[in-house]
């Protein structure tokens, strides 16, 4: 459909875009499990017959995508137990101690590729505990280390198939490669990464002055203590890694599915954790598993997909779309900036995870209509929107998991980061990035 549904059903349309909208802003509200929430959305949508539960089953919920999801979070699970991200970390400490702008840009830097190439939550995880206490060491303030390395982990996790949820959610939409995804936006996301670090070191690099003292004290760190005494999880988890990034970025001359190298990799690194899955056997604890069910995001992603296809079904999407083509008279160029712009304010402005969700139906239907008048490939479109994401995500911390994600940790060891504090400099480096994006878009992808 182009247009909402009409006669009988209309009211669904009305009741689809209801259902979503309430479901958005309980996800901002925090007060209830984002997952359960969206559940419940979906479940509303069947129940209404907004979406035929076989239509939501089979064909909005992309199953595909799902494995996928599930495949990157058991491989970033298992690959945090050997402990070489933080192991990484620390040896950028203890190398650059003299040097604390050095310590937070090559931590920035390391989130960046741990962002692009394994998870973004998981760069997180172990960068940002490392960096407050180190910060504390210091008798530095924390707030300029987690700024940049919240900014680098939200763009550096757009440089790949790998990184950031709504690259994700575009690669599986759109069917694109990694190879795609690195020659179309690694460019870019290397010159925005450095006018983040020139911007920090233009900032703070004259306002972190440690004493001898302090800097004495970062020689006590063993880089080596981080990683795993089990050599089969150590080097066989690097090993799986690399071939899996390696598959990823020949996956179009291959001719594999993205789910089906993850599935592998997966399987892979479960069976040399074999120890740890046989104590969960042994133990029989359902709740764990329930835990890690939830945490893997991949209840919350089922649920979302239904509710995005109840929108597409419906025809509210194709609504957007047939709007957004009137007023860009079907330029693709105008329309690409058109999605970038909205995106970044409205991922800054809300989590942007079903934002982009919400989006993927709308650039289907864009391109379905285009097809109709002309062969102008929509692929400007894709790039745009997980850019905007990527860009808006990094604007506040309610725009992206990661942000969020890493303001709890902070919050949770006493180094917290407010809102204004991080705005004040996310916020204007944003816009900045937006501009160096439109000039990059105009020269290399349009």
């Amino acid at each position: 459909m182009t247009e909402f549904s009409q006669g009988p059903v209309m009211w669904q349309s009305y009741m689809a875009i209801i259902i979503f909208a309430a479901t958005y802003i309980c996800i901002l509200i925090e007060k209830w499990s984002r997952t359960y929430t969206v559940l419940g959305g979906a479940l509303l949508m069947v129940l209404l017959g907004i979406v035929p539960i076989g239509k939501a089953i089979s064909t909005y919920a992309n199953w595909h995508a799902l494995i996928f999801f599930i495949s990157l979070f058991i491989i970033s699970v298992v690959f945090q137990k050997n402990g070489l991200i933080a192991y990484l970390a620390s040896a950028v400490i203890r190398k650059f101690r003299l040097q604390p702008l050095m310590i937070m840009l090559g931590l920035s830097l390391l989130a960046a590729v741990i962002s692009a190439f394994v998870d973004g939550i998981l760069a997180i995880a172990i960068i940002i505990p490392i960096t407050l206490s180190t910060a504390k060491m210091l008798k530095l303030s924390p707030v300029p280390f987690l700024i940049s390395i919240i900014l680098s982990a939200n763009i550096g996790g757009a440089a790949s198939l790998l990184g950031n949820v709504p690259n994700r959610l575009i690669g599986a939409a759109a069917h694109l490669t990694m190879g795609q995804f690195l020659a179309a936006l690694a460019p870019l996301v290397i010159v925005m990464l450095a006018v983040i670090y020139i911007a920090m070191w233009i900032l703070y690099g004259k306002k972190m002055i440690v004493s001898d003292a302090h800097k004495r004290e970062l020689l006590s760190l063993q880089p080596k203590s981080y990683l795993t005494q089990d050599r089969i999880l150590l080097y066989g988890g690097n090993v799986v890694l690399a071939l899996t990034v390696v598959a990823f970025a020949l996956q179009g001359w291959l001719g594999w599915k993205t789910s089906y190298i993850g599935a592998a990799s997966a399987l892979v690194l479960l069976a040399l954790d074999y120890k740890s899955l046989w104590r969960l056997v042994k133990s029989k604890n359902y709740r764990l598993v329930l835990n890690g069910l939830l945490e893997s995001q991949i209840l919350f992603f089922f649920g979302l997909f239904i509710m995005v296809g109840g929108l597409a079904y419906t025809g509210a999407s194709g609504y957007v779309a047939m709007r957004g083509l009137e007023i860009s008279q079907g330029s693709v160029p105008f329309l690409s900036m058109l999605v970038m712009w909205l995106t970044s304010f409205g991922s800054a402005m809300m989590d942007n995870i079903p934002y982009v969700a919400a989006m993927v139906p709308v650039i289907e239907q864009t391109g379905t209509l285009l097809s109709g008048v002309s062969d102008v490939a929509i692929t400007p479109l894709w790039w745009s929107l997980l850019v905007g994401a990527a860009v808006g995500g990094s604007a506040t911390l309610l725009g992206s998991t990661v942000s969020m994600f890493a303001a709890g940790i902070a919050a949770q060891d006493g180094g917290g980061l407010s809102q204004r504090e991080y705005l004040i400099v996310a916020g204007p480096l944003s816009i900045l990035l937006l501009i160096v994006a439109t000039i990059y878009f105009n020269f290399f992808l349009l």
